[in-house]
């Protein structure tokens, strides 16, 4: 499959207008949601009309592959800290299907959020982003506004909702992996809740759990960082600009009375390398 690489350029990256009123924003951190929508869902039809992508259907049969092979980047000497939205963002995607509703014949758009693994283009996602078989095509967009295909499932968990998939292309930024997170250390969360991209927030690890309904016999990480529908698979970062989980869902209490409150949990960084084998 032909890759393909489309030149977003978002506001942001724009040249400013001289006689822009409001606040003094450092370049690259203005973020154009309506242009990411737009451009992820020409670039997904395009696709489909040269007949260049992988089905969706075929990507959910892949769903059963349980390892895969992959050589993980050596984390970096210096790592960031504390870490800043411009070096955090090229490595965190915009993970997006098309899809057609029963009510018209407009192609829809599903996001959801996923992470580089390595620069050759491996990245990872949460499984139910990929479980959609009535959806047409997927296609993810870089940090740096670069649209590509996906080219087939590597591996995948349902029950850890996990899964690793191939970009279609190559020169991607890789986000190192770090597995200890110890409860009360800072985190920042970076993702798309409700098609709001690119949003970063902050917060801690609040515990470690296991034996919820959601999520069965899994050890989890619940966070204080707020994130919402669209944020699933984004990276945690701890303060050196390392993931060290995946946002994976959000519970509300349901109690009648009293302040209801909001569990965002999200899957430990070893659930993913679960599924790798070394090289």
């Amino acid at each position: 499959m032909a890759a393909l690489v489309t030149a977003l350029v978002l506001a942001a990256e724009r040249r400013g207008s001289p006689a822009a009123s409001g606040p003094t924003v450092p370049a690259g951190e203005v973020v154009d949601d309506s242009r990411i929508e737009g451009a992820l869902r020409a670039a997904g039809i395009k696709l489909m009309e040269e007949k260049k992508f992988v089905s969706m259907t075929n990507l959910v049969a892949q769903l059963g592959r349980g390892r895969c092979r992959l050589e993980l980047p050596r984390p970096p000497a210096a790592p960031v800290s504390p870490p800043a939205f411009a070096s955090l963002r090229p490595g965190v995607l915009v993970v997006a299907s098309l899809y057609k509703c029963d009510s018209c014949d407009d192609w829809h758009l599903m996001t959801a959020t996923g992470f580089v693994l390595t620069a050759s283009g491996a990245f990872v996602t949460c499984y139910h982003v990929v479980d959609e078989p009535k959806h047409a095509v997927m296609v993810v967009m870089m940090g740096d506004g670069r649209i590509c295909g996906v080219r087939e499932v590597l591996a995948a968990n349902e029950a850890r909702d996990v899964a690793i998939l191939q970009l279609d292309g190559e020169g991607f930024t890789p986000l190192p992996l770090f597995t200890t997170a110890q409860v009360g250390s800072r985190v920042f969360v970076m993702g798309h809740p409700e098609g709001q991209y690119y949003m970063l927030t902050e917060g801690i690890v609040s515990r470690y759990f296991t034996g919820q309904k959601e999520t069965g016999d899994a050890v989890m990480m619940g966070i204080t960082a707020d994130f919402g529908r669209g944020s699933s698979g984004c990276p945690v970062f701890n303060e050196r600009g390392e993931v060290v989980a995946l946002a994976d869902n959000v519970v509300t209490s349901d109690r009648k009375t009293g302040a209801k409150m909001v569990f965002k949990n999200a899957r430990p960084v070893q659930a993913v390398l679960d599924l790798i084998s070394p090289k």
